[in-house]
């Protein structure tokens, strides 16, 4: 048997106020960090890099997830 993900949801609030900080694009990549942070538990740049879900490479992935890291 498979064992089940759970990923929670970023609460409301949370969701409201970064989105009034962030942009879009910055509020999606947080979004899906936070998924993989709950799924992976792992704070490894290359890790994290190697299953987001965006259709460019793993080293283009890194430095986007350094980037966005270091502000």
């Amino acid at each position: 048997m498979k064992p089940t993900l759970s990923v929670k949801k970023m609460p409301e609030f949370y969701q409201t106020h970064l989105k009034g900080q962030l942009t879009m694009a910055q509020f999606l990549l947080l979004s899906l960090m936070i998924q993989l942070l709950q799924s992976l538990h792992t704070v490894k740049l290359e890790s994290l890099a190697t299953k987001l879900p965006l259709p460019i490479l793993a080293e283009s992935r890194r430095r986007k997830l350094q980037r966005f890291a270091l502000g």
